[in-house]
């Protein structure tokens, strides 16, 4: 398991967990909502591209509007190649280990599409946090997660010794992702420092409503 350099992207992957059914919002896409006249996976492209050296999104629907990013789109549906099982609206869990299938890197670097207002700063505390380990500390480590009112899986780097753990859990239909990192001894929570309202989330249309007068304030 490889050590990290804080300031060398090239050996970090990146996600934009863009793949859900956003059923709290009518069903819509929520990496295409716009916010300020901007949808909202291009805040989150911004706030991860340069921390990493490949960047892709997680995306079951609308491949064509996503690929206009010129990112790599991934399928829930194509998490393994081991399986007849369809992955798509299995929750985060699927996106992630597709994420980690695809990943050019042993790291890769995790946010949703839906928290416009975190910073490329705070996601690189969990970078720095795995780079200053010890190298024997390294080794035992499958990931690392923010925690803010609660854990936060979906802000993360995560190891890709990850992989067959997840698709295990996937494929017996057991995909709460915050339950899994809970019971595992190899995962580093982390609170974050100086976040302000960098969690908050467009969960669903009042979330979206206050950050968009958090984002007039700023």
């Amino acid at each position: 398991m490889s050590a990290l350099q804080t300031t060398d992207k090239r050996n970090i992957s990146g996600l934009i967990l863009a793949g859900g059914e956003g059923r709290r919002m009518a069903g819509r896409d929520k990496g295409l909502i716009t916010l300020a006249d901007k949808p909202l996976v291009e805040y989150a492209i911004a706030c991860m591209k340069p921390l990493v050296d490949d960047l892709s999104i997680s995306c079951n629907r609308n491949h064509e509007l996503y690929l206009s990013y010129q990112l790599d789109c991934l399928a829930d549906k194509e998490v393994s190649e081991n399986t007849d099982k369809a992955y798509a609206y299995q929750g985060p869990m699927a996106g992630l280990a597709a994420g980690l299938k695809h990943a050019c890197h042993e790291w890769l670097l995790v946010m949703p599409c839906d928290t416009p207002l975190m910073t490329t700063a705070i996601m690189a505390q969990l970078l720095t946090f795995v780079a200053q380990q010890q190298v024997d500390e390294i080794q035992k480590l499958q990931g690392v997660i923010f925690s803010h009112q609660g854990l936060q899986p979906l802000h993360g780097l995560y190891h890709r010794s990850m992989l067959p753990i997840l698709e295990r859990c996937l494929a017996e239909n057991k995909n709460a992702l915050q339950r899994l990192l809970r019971s595992m001894d190899s995962i580093q929570v982390l609170s974050a420092e100086e976040h302000e309202s960098s969690f908050n989330n467009a969960n669903d249309p009042e979330g979206l409503r206050v950050i968009e007068r958090l984002l007039k304030s700023y």
